[in-house]
């Protein structure tokens, strides 16, 4: 990568838990990538064909999928009870205590990431699941236009009530009303939430979406997703608009959510310091990433034992089976690794 593309900005001084300053302004270091050539071997795999025209349905005023089933989910089973609502769509009917034994397996601690989905619905369906962060309520939009079901997380409820991470599936929205309509395997069927709570419960969870689909509709998904088919580009994106969100509003929850998406951009110094102001400002009780985040954003600056002292606070305060806590991010490694020689050339640290 070009070190010509770097910039540098001066934001302000952190405070830390214990309310003493940060020893050192916090840095905002932004790498402007070209998305059209991604280096990732993933991206490789999704390259648009050359000459590709998918013909994209325009997003309606107001759109619903409408043979959507609905499933009350068992315990803790939200994950499996959206993928199996969102199969529905395409015909497909299974019971979730198959999609849980395959999604989950037999801990009912568990929770579902959207990373078996894929693998599950390719050998038992021929279908194909792609997920990605960032998403928007426009790209919600446009995917139910064009006959998509995507699954979200979020908050069950608002926080403030309960902290409980939750799937849910995206069935319609109406802009007169302002609401999309989720089939909600906890809350019931066409449960209208508002534009701005959808966002504001979406936001603690990187903005992740999911959509199960039939290998032939891969074009049209793709011309849909635009530059966030791109797993490089998504998370460049998604940092970009994490910070200006964080800067925006200044509560917790948008600067724990800085500190995310700086981890998942291979920028962990200011990932630290994202983290840490979030703390200062309110409580990390539920916010699962965070547990594996911060101390991996501390272990790759290389403060190993700071990382083992929040692993342990956050770990009484934030209790998630270790079947939960989701995989190092291997590709925040190697970002930060191609960063590195532009980094050395100002002594500083991604």
């Amino acid at each position: 990568m070009d070190p010509g593309r770097l910039f540098v900005r001066t934001i302000s001084r952190m405070r830390l838990p214990g309310g003493s300053a940060a020893a050192s302004v916090v840095l905002v270091l932004c790498f402007l990538a070209a998305p059209a050539a991604p280096a990732a071997a993933a991206d490789a795999l999704v390259a648009q064909p050359a000459g590709a025209a998918v013909a994209v349905r325009p997003t309606l005023p107001a759109a619903h999928l409408g043979a959507m089933k609905h499933v009350w989910q068992t315990l803790n089973n939200c994950g499996p009870a959206a993928v199996v609502m969102a199969l529905s769509t395409l015909g497909v009917d299974v019971d979730q205590e198959t999609a849980r034994l395959a999604l989950r397996g037999p801990d009912v601690r568990r929770g579902m990431g959207p990373q078996g989905v894929g693998p599950w619905v390719a050998e038992r369906f021929g279908l194909r699941s792609t997920w990605r962060n960032n998403g928007t309520a426009e790209l919600m939009k446009a995917l139910v236009s064009n006959g998509f079901a995507p699954m979200v997380t979020q908050w069950m409820v608002d926080p403030w009530v309960q902290r409980v991470a939750h799937w849910r599936t995206v069935a319609g929205y109406d802009d007169a009303r302002g609401v999309f309509y989720a089939n909600d395997p906890m809350r019931g069927r066409d449960v209208a939430l508002a534009y701005d709570w959808f966002d504001r419960n979406w936001q603690p969870f990187s903005y992740r979406w999911m959509v199960v689909y039939s290998p032939q509709d891969e074009p049209l998904l793709r011309a849909i997703a635009g530059e966030d088919w791109y797993d490089r580009s998504m998370r460049q994106r998604h940092y970009e608009r994490a910070r200006a969100e964080a800067l925006a509003s200044g509560d917790s929850a948008s600067w724990l959510a800085l500190g995310e998406a700086a981890y998942q951009n291979g920028l962990f110094r200011e990932a630290v310091g994202a983290f840490e102001r979030g703390l200062a400002l309110g409580s990390p009780q539920g916010v699962f990433t965070l547990r594996s985040s911060y101390p991996r954003a501390l272990a790759a600056l290389g403060r190993g034992s700071d990382a083992l002292r929040v692993q342990q606070l956050l770990s009484g305060i934030s209790a998630v089976p270790a079947t939960v806590a989701p995989a190092p991010d291997a590709f925040a490694l190697q970002l930060a690794r191609e960063r590195q020689p532009a980094f050395d050339a100002l002594g500083l640290t991604p």
